[in-house]
């Protein structure tokens, strides 16, 4: 197999093995995390009004009580509900009945009020007590119930569970209004959980220092309204005990970068720095710090190449005293014994770059883990462009082109791949001009092989960089581009300094 096809392999299997495991980073989203953003999207079918907006044909939601009316709704088209009877029409599955959502919506507004005041008389309910219950407590239509599960711990889909069991019951009450012709079928009830599974499935954004309303879910802009703009949902403040729990790294590194992130944001926000710009200073400082800590870590390796660097002429040197050694096994064996002789000479690891990537590799899955998981990051927007959304599926919306946040997503992309292309293939233009500074005395095809080596794994890594950068929420297109920034002022004071060694040496 010829060298360029195996580093071609190399190279894909990297891009696939980063891939993997940026699926190794656990999920921070507790079940009530998980139970909000399932509730955004799907809040129900039924608008209530007080008694001053109430339209005609409204109905007392309670009877006896002239605070608070409904309207029977339809399952919205923009709303999970609607995107499952929509999937089940196609798999000719029966769909419930009109009704089965609005008794569903009964209960539902029925344990909100009574999880916010356990003693509420439902016939003085309030119309602003009742939206103020469900924005607290809807979501308990998916939430956890403890008293239903045996091992005592919340699961997801158990109180939905409950809710549908009771309306089961209710049909054995003819005075109930509801019959079983209007239950959803074991069919239905499969397609609607992997319908809003899959819906809620990509958001990981619920790491956060305090329990607050983070991010924009689901198609409604509040309980009443159908106007498909997206809402935010409360999430739970997560802790270093709860991240150990999650994963060794979850707790060793994304945990920690992730609070620096939440830190940072909320630190700028509360100094009067607005949303956007405040998560573009935080990552920018995240940054920094993993960079210069990473730099610290690696920092003997980091000389170690850079010492290479700056003994380029010398390489060259001895690379053309043996222009044969690709087929001739003497000058083979000349060549890699002077090279070993300068390298213990000036203390170099030739390997040293693997062990920097080794390094990297994890912390970069953990920066990659933590900004995902920021809740502050999935708040806001910069230029009309969510730093949780991912820049591909930015660009490739149509909408996004009118609201501006695909041009700021094209920008920023463009911005990263030509800071990557610069810091990846500047120590490859300084090292070819140093070579040209060393007379050639011919062609040397064992130089040329390394030196394509060297490209032809530079330009793989650039590329799957670039690719993911793609792909990824745009919170990494922004950290491969400061990083990307770091990297060629480090390359740059690391060549001023070598150079400054060089002339003292030449004195």
């Amino acid at each position: 197999m010829k060298k360029r096809t195996k580093l071609t392999i190399a190279g894909i299997s990297i891009l696939a093995g980063a891939l993997i495991l940026s699926g190794c980073t656990a999920s921070f989203c507790s079940v009530k995390d998980k139970a909000h953003i399932l509730y955004a999207f799907d809040y129900g079918v039924t608008d209530y009004y007080d008694a001053e907006h109430k339209p005609e044909g409204a109905k007392e939601v309670f009877a006896g009580n002239p605070n608070i009316y409904y309207v029977e709704g339809v399952p919205s088209t923009s709303s999970g509900i609607g995107k499952t009877n929509k999937d089940a029409a196609s798999a000719k599955i029966a769909v419930p009945t009109a009704n089965y959502y609005l008794k569903l919506d009964q209960l539902v507004l029925e344990e909100a009020l009574l999880a916010s005041d356990p003693t509420v008389d439902f016939t003085t309910v309030t119309y602003a007590t009742a939206i103020q219950a469900l924005d607290d407590f809807g979501y308990l239509k998916f939430g956890g119930d403890i008293a239903a599960n045996a091992k005592g711990k919340e699961v997801l889909w158990d109180h939905w569970t409950v809710l549908n069991d009771r309306l089961r019951t209710m049909t054995e009450d003819p005075s109930s209004g509801i019959t079983i012709d209007d239950l959803p079928t074991n069919d239905y009830i499969a397609l609607y959980k992997k319908d809003m599974n899959s819906l809620i499935s990509g958001y990981r954004s619920c790491i956060a220092i305090a329990t607050d309303d983070y991010g924009y879910y689901g198609y409604a802009n509040g309980l009443q309204y159908r106007d498909g703009s997206k809402v935010s949902v409360e999430i739970e403040a997560k802790d270093w005990g709860y991240a150990w729990k999650k994963g060794f790294f979850e707790g060793l590194l994304v945990f920690p970068i992730a609070w620096l992130t939440e830190t940072f944001v909320r630190g700028f926000k509360s100094g009067g720095v607005p949303g956007g710009l405040a998560q573009l200073l935080a990552i920018f400082a995240i940054t920094f710090i993993v960079r210069s800590l990473m730099l610290l870590v690696t920092i003997k390796q980091t000389a170690g190449n850079a010492k290479m660097q700056a003994l380029q002429p010398e390489i060259t040197k001895i690379q053309n005293k043996y222009p044969n050694a690709n087929t001739n096994n003497y000058e083979k064996q000349q060549m890699a014994a002077e090279m070993n002789k300068l390298y213990k000479k000036n203390k170099i690891n030739p390997l040293s770059t693997l062990l920097v990537m080794v390094v990297q590799f994890p912390v970069f899955i953990c920066v990659w883990g933590a900004l995902q998981g920021s809740a502050s990051l999935s708040s806001d927007s910069i230029f009309n462009l969510h730093l949780s959304d991912s820049i591909n599926g930015v660009l490739f919306n149509g909408a996004n082109w009118a609201n501006g946040s695909a041009p700021t997503a094209l920008v920023l992309f463009l911005l990263m791949a030509a800071a990557q292309v610069v810091s990846m293939l500047l120590p490859q233009w300084i090292q070819k001009i140093k070579r040209k500074s060393v007379a050639s005395l011919g062609k040397n095809p064992a130089q040329n092989d390394q030196q394509n080596r060297m490209k032809m794994f530079t330009y793989i890594m650039m590329a799957m960089i670039i690719f993911m950068g793609f792909t990824l929420p745009s919170a990494m297109g922004v950290y491969w581009f400061v990083g990307a920034l770091y990297s060629i002022a480090q390359t740059l004071i690391i060549e001023k300094v070598n150079n400054r060694k060089s002339k003292k040496k030449g004195r």
